[in-house]
């Protein structure tokens, strides 16, 4: 299998994986591109695992559905959970497939945690979307979307050695991925070292609701 062929077989498997995404659902399923639950910093390795792993226990009179945002099972975690205190209403920006929101979250204190741990509110939580499988983390890929819909600028982390001439455009559903063409521009061995990239396609028809994808499959961040 070429390069070509691998690059094209990942990023058909990250639109296998998007293309039921309800784009026609009013109001549009909110694609979040890092997790309902995120904390600023803590004390030692021992509490950040607890939090990553979902190991949280609350105090009495703690709102069940924030607890339950912040629950995951985990067999691969067996330390001593996250003591949650309080919880209070806010609100707290977070990353989305359509740009940076600031949403409803729940500002949290845990024991030992010297800064907040913000939860989406539960409420929001019920309106996003994944698609099924093991998630594809986002890459940090963001893209600019004109007026008309048709036109995206995608600037990605690609190779400083490489040109990108051409982008092959893949759809299925209510996802589209856009894999960046590479050419080398002069042969021999090269450091790993990538840099960001900008390439420029035109869509047949405007994106709308669909989910735009890198060519690792992963969500993009659209703005315009």
């Amino acid at each position: 299998m070429t390069g070509d062929d691998r690059r094209q077989e990942q990023a058909r498997r990250g639109l296998e994986a998007w293309a039921g995404f309800p784009a026609d659902r009013e109001p549009r399923p909110l694609v979040l591109l890092g997790p309902a639950a995120r904390s600023g910093g803590f004390p030692d390795g021992q509490t950040k695992m607890a939090f990553l792993h979902g190991a949280v226990r609350a105090a009495s009179g703690f709102p069940v559905a924030v607890l339950q945002v912040m629950r995951r099972e985990s067999a691969e975690y067996s330390g001593p959970p996250l003591r949650l205190t309080t919880a209070s209403l806010g609100a707290a920006e977070f990353a989305t497939d359509r740009g940076r929101q600031e949403l409803p979250a729940w500002q949290v204190r845990a024991e030992q945690v010297p800064e907040p741990i913000w939860v989406l509110d539960p409420a929001i939580v019920q309106l996003t979307w994944e698609p099924p499988g093991p998630a594809v983390g986002w890459r940090g890929t963001a893209a600019t979307l004109d007026p008309g819909g048709c036109d995206l600028t995608m600037t990605f982390t690609g190779s400083p050695h490489v040109s990108y001439p051409d982008v092959d455009v893949l759809e299925l559903g209510a996802a589209v991925a856009l894999l960046p063409v590479p050419t080398r521009l002069r042969p021999g061995w090269y450091t790993l070292v990538g840099q960001r990239r900008e390439v420029t396609v035109t869509l047949d028809r405007p994106l709308g609701a669909r989910v735009l994808l890198d060519g690792t499959g992963s969500p993009v961040m659209v703005t315009t």
